[in-house]
Order: structure tokens, then sequence, then C-alpha cells
């Protein structure tokens, strides 16, 4: 009992260390939401830029201040009546004071909006990151797919080429086919040879730009599985992927924020002609400790003093000239609020583009796929068929040489086709903002 029972413990693990070897797209995107550094850095960006918001909400709180001093005075030469501020003593002072500003020109409020719009833009920035990784790792993902897929067309083909070549020396032998179809057999099988070391390269060269977006170590035991086949969905409209676009993509969300933070800045430069009103509150300990006692007709007497108090009150500070820094510091940014405006307008227009594009992309992909998924089900009856007829004496070599040539440019086709649907999928997915289409 014991034996059945580790026995099926050793299946149970070396299934589960073969699934543990394939990874499908769904884990890719995983696997690369948690480690890609270069989102990992704009996360940590979005992070800090949300601290600001804090430090401007902090402005609406009043602040808490305390001090204290000792000082020495040492009087050298006096002149006239004493004054008991200058003569040797010792001052020791401790002050707390409570300040809460009152009115500022609506430049708090509009520090306060600024910080929050600049945050939801570097948030979007961050998404827009994360859109672009989630691209390259989708495109890089079917390429390693359509390379993978090249490498089972060339091996099948060297196979197939290799039994040809075979077939030909031994028909040869029985003179039944010209040498010269024996040369070609032999060229065509080291044409195929040659192709499928540059396949290998090719999946080879995919698959280490996929496991660097994952940023994972190469592993050349992990497979990748595609769960998703290329079957034809229906094609949207351009309408609703733009209407769509313009509400999701994230360097357009980025952008408003933006010239909304350079509208904000604008209304804070302008509110620095506004008086500022503050109001303030303190409790104030001063010690003064004279080192000699003061004297009069009574004779001599104390000094020392020590005031406690409180002290509270509202202030008014008004610049009323400063050159005109202000009011060009509001210009800047109105500018500049303008300028984000055209760029977002631009972005817009960049983005219709990009959709129209990956739409006649879809639509020419569609149509290759379903042509080359025929003709790679002719392809390979004919090529059955020629290699029936040879065998059976009523076929050349040279036809099944040109069957197998058709055979593989069929395959390479079909592979082609579907690469390109899902390619143009994934460009408008990226386009439109990452709508699944």
């Amino acid at each position: 009992m014991f034996h059945i029972f580790f026995i099926l413990t050793l299946c149970f693990l070396a299934d589960y260390a073969f699934a543990s070897q394939t990874m499908s797209l769904a884990q890719c995107l995983e696997a690369g939401m948690k480690n890609n550094p270069t989102l990992q850095a704009s996360e940590f960006k979005s992070d800090a830029v949300g601290r600001d918001v804090k430090v401007a909400r902090a402005d609406f709180l009043p602040s808490l201040t305390s001090s204290y001093a000792a000082n020495r005075i040492n009087s050298n030469a006096t002149k006239g009546p004493t004054n008991s501020d200058y003569i040797n003593q010792d001052i020791h002072s401790a002050t707390i004071k409570l300040t809460q500003v009152l009115y500022a020109g609506s430049r708090i409020s509009n520090n306060y909006e600024r910080a929050k719009f600049l945050e939801q833009a570097s948030q979007a920035e961050r998404d827009l990151v994360k859109l672009e990784l989630i691209y390259n790792i989708e495109t890089t993902f079917y390429r390693v797919m359509k390379a993978k897929q090249d490498v089972i067309a060339a091996t099948e083909a060297v196979d197939r080429l290799t039994e040809s070549a075979k077939a030909a020396e031994a028909f040869f032998r029985k003179e039944l086919i010209p040498y010269v179809d024996v040369l070609k057999a032999k060229v065509d099988l080291a044409d195929a040879d040659n192709q499928l070391g540059v396949a290998k390269n090719n999946e080879n060269r995919q698959r280490v730009t996929l496991f660097s977006l994952m940023n994972l170590p190469m592993d050349p035991d992990l497979e990748f599985s595609d769960e998703t086949k290329a079957t034809v969905r229906e094609r949207p409209s351009f309408e609703s992927c733009f209407s769509y676009a313009v509400e999701h993509r994230p360097d357009i969300k980025s952008l408003e924020y933006q010239r909304q933070a350079a509208d904000k800045q604008s209304e804070v430069s302008l509110g620095k002609y506004m008086p500022v009103i503050r109001f303030e509150a303190g409790y104030y300990d001063v010690n003064n400790d004279y080192e000699k006692l003061g004297r009069n007709i009574l004779g001599s007497y104390d000094l020392d003093q020590t005031n406690r108090y409180w002290l509270a009150g509202v202030s008014v500070t008004w610049d009323l000239f400063d050159g005109g820094r202000s009011w060009y510091e509001s210009e800047k940014f109105s500018l500049d609020s303008q300028r984000l405006g055209a760029l977002r307008q631009e972005a817009h227009n960049t983005i219709a583009t990009g959709i129209r594009k990956a739409l006649y992309s879809l639509q020419e992909a569609e149509q290759r796929l379903a042509s080359s998924t025929g003709a790679l089900a002719a392809a390979k009856e004919n090529y059955t068929s020629e290699d029936n007829r040879l065998k059976a004496g009523v076929s050349t070599m040279t036809a099944l040489l040109d069957a197998q040539s058709r055979l593989v440019r069929a395959q390479v086709n079909k592979s082609s086709a579907s690469l390109d649907y899902n390619l143009a999928h994934s460009e408008l997915k990226f386009m439109t903002g990452g709508k699944d289409n």
C-alpha cells in the first residue's frame, strides 16, 4: 500500500512540475504586472506625487512653533542715562506660537487642487506604462507562438524532405528517375535545414524579449501555450473605438489633468496680489538675570525681571508691487495650459489615425486568415496525393518537391495571417486604451 501511495505521489509531482513549465498569455501578463521594473518605477513615481497632495493639504492646518534662546550681554561702555536692556545680564526666553492663515487669495486651495490634478496625471501616466507593457507582452507572446509554429513547420519540412531524398536515391538506384531529381531533393533538404536554423534562432530571440518584459530569468525548459486561437470576431466600428479611446486613453487623461493643474497654478500666481491674513496666538516667557544690582537714592535693588504673557491677534500683509512678476507667472502658466490643450488635440488625431490603421490591418488579416486556412488544407491534400502517386509510379519527384514547397508556403502564410490578426487586435486594444474588441 505504501509503495502504491509513493508512486502516485511521484506521478502527481511529475505532472505538477510539467504543468508549471508552461505559461499562457494571461500568466505572462500577470508576471509582467508583478515584476516589470519600468512599471514598478512608474508606481513609485505616482506614490511620490501623491505625497504632494498631503503636503498641500497641510497648509490648511495651523502651524505650531516653539523656540528657546539664551543670550549674554556684556556692556563695554555707556554714556548718558543707563538703560537696563544693555547692562550685563543673561537673557532666557521661551516661546510657543500658533499661526493660522485665514485668507491668502485662494492660493492654498488652488495649490491643493493643483496637487490633486498632478496626482491624477501621474496615475494616468502609470496606467499608460501599464497599457504599453500589456501591448508589448501580448505582441511578443504572439510572435513567440508564430516562431514556434515556424519551427514546427520547418521541422516537418526537413522530415518530409529527408524521406523524399531517401526515396529519390532508391528510385535512382532502380533507374526510375534521373540523378538530377536526387540533386533537387538534396538541395531542397539543405535549404529546409537552413530555414529550420533560422526559425529556431528567431524563436529564441523572441523568447529572450518576452522573458525580459516579464523580468524573469531565461529558462529554456519553459514553454508558452496559446490558449486563444486567431478566430475571426466581429470587427468594431471606428466611432465606437474612438469614443472609448477619448474616455479611457491614459495619455489623454494625463494631458487634461496637467492642463487643469496649469490653470490652477496660474490662479495661484494671480492670488499673490491679494492680502494674506493670519491669526497668531503665542505664549512668551522671558527672564532677565542682571549681574549687578540697581541703585537709587533709597539704596540698591534687584533688577532681575520675569515676564510671562499671552499674545493673540490678527495680522495682514499685502505685497502692493512686485514689478509684474506674479502677472507674468500667471501668463506663463496660462500659455502652458494652451500648449497642453494643443497636445491633447494632437493625441486625439494620433489615436484616431492609429485606430483606423488597426481596423484596416484587422480587415486585411481576416481575409488572409480565411484564404490561408483553405489553402493550407488544399496544400496538405495535394502533398499527400503527390506522395501516393509517386509511390505508385504515376508522378515525378519534381511534382512531389513542388507540392512540398507549396505546403511550406501555405503553412507560413497561415501562421503569418494568424500573427497579423492577433497583432491587429492588440494594436486596436492599445489604441482604444484597453478595450478588448
